[in-house]
């Protein structure tokens, strides 16, 4: 069934919704948390590039983005939780779908661009979807 499954990312409303091509309505739904100001998660219209279970996360520089400072193996602590799915990207900057140890922050605008969910919906929108499913993401 993953080739009439789609996500909806409503910014505004802090919701993703897996979307199937023949029902109206959304099959689930789940609170995220979206990019902060400066930092806004891009609108418009992608797909899913990248999948990875438990991702390691690299940390850079923040004054020079070429140079790695380290890489946060998967667990507890890591940033991206447990599944990162990449939906778009540009010259230096990734944005994708993942998991977080914070899910208290869930339903704000706290993120780099990135869209954040509970450990536990984002392994089961990753069961959902494959590369090259329809990302769409509303303001």
């Amino acid at each position: 069934m993953h080739g009439s499954t789609y996500l909806v990312i409503r910014v505004a409303d802090r919701r993703l919704d897996l979307m199937r091509a023949d029902i109206a309505a959304p099959v689930l739904s789940f609170p995220i948390a979206v990019g902060r100001a400066g930092h806004e998660t891009p609108t418009g219209r992608f797909a899913v590039e990248e999948m990875i279970v438990d991702p390691d996360f690299p940390r850079f520089d923040p004054e020079d983005s070429t140079r790695l400072l380290e890489r946060v193996p998967p667990g507890p602590a890591n940033p991206l939780g447990r599944r990162w799915i990449g939906f778009a990207h540009g010259d230096g900057w990734t944005v994708g779908i993942h998991g977080t140890p914070h899910p208290e922050l869930l339903g704000r605008a706290v993120s780099g661009g990135c869209v954040r969910m509970r450990n536990v919906d984002v392994i089961r929108v990753y069961g959902e979807v494959e590369l090259g499913t329809p990302v769409i993401v509303r303001p």
